[in-house]
């Protein structure tokens, strides 16, 4: 994770119809982060049901059932949360423990182990921007954001989290702008290498996280 920055993550929990759960998740230390939680509604459309509008959680655990009483999806196993952490400009470069703990009978307890780079994203100003349609694919606001700025648009970080869509939009111009001081050619020629690969099969081999992949390529020329 970079400095100054946000970084989002999904959990699918599953379950049995007609069983409950309790969901937690936790940095350890408590102080390494800001975690904020989301409820992803889903939304069905001509492709089928897609997680969609963000509810945030004002409290954890949360407790869950299925089937999905906000949605009403008959026969729903798996409810999808957002969890979206936030490190400061001053984090420390180290590394911490964030867990995922989910109980149904038993515990079942995820961990993961979360990087701080020496990197920062410099502030965006404040502005809406456009996002795709649910129905397109999840790259497709990503690839929106990145051929504006290409073409000389400024930067705009949205304050908008009513739907994943919108975090989607913030995240990327989070990568944009930390890739801004870069050539600007440099990362178009890279971008297109990795669109063209991944356009040119189907199904596409990387699928919306060929973005991943010039993120990468970002963190590593900062």
């Amino acid at each position: 994770m970079a400095r100054n920055a946000f970084a989002s993550f999904h959990i699918a929990v599953t379950v049995p119809a007609k069983e409950s759960y309790f969901l937690y998740v936790v940095p350890n230390p408590v102080s390494a982060c800001l975690v904020a939680v989301y409820k992803e509604h889903f939304a069905h459309t001509a492709a089928g049901w897609i997680p969609d509008r963000l509810s945030e959680l004002h409290r954890l655990p949360d407790f869950g059932v299925m089937p999905d009483p906000d949605d009403g999806i008959d026969g729903q196993t798996t409810r999808v949360y957002l969890v979206d952490l936030w490190l400061p400009p001053n984090a420390d470069v180290a590394r911490f423990r964030l867990e995922v703990q989910l109980k149904t009978a038993d515990w079942t307890v995820r961990p993961m182990e979360v990087r701080v780079t020496p990197l920062r994203v410099p502030d965006v100003p404040a502005g809406e921007g456009r996002i795709a349609a649910i129905e397109q694919p999840a790259d497709a606001t990503a690839t929106a954001v990145l051929a504006g700025y290409l073409a000389g648009e400024p930067l705009r970080m949205p304050s908008g989290r009513a739907a994943l869509r919108d975090i989607l939009r913030r995240n990327t111009v989070q990568d944009v702008a930390l890739g801004a001081s870069l050539d600007r050619s440099a990362m178009a020629a890279a971008a297109l290498d990795l669109w063209h690969v991944n356009s040119g099969f189907w199904p596409r081999p990387w699928g919306a996280e060929w973005w991943l992949k010039l993120r990468d390529w970002i963190f590593a020329r900062r």
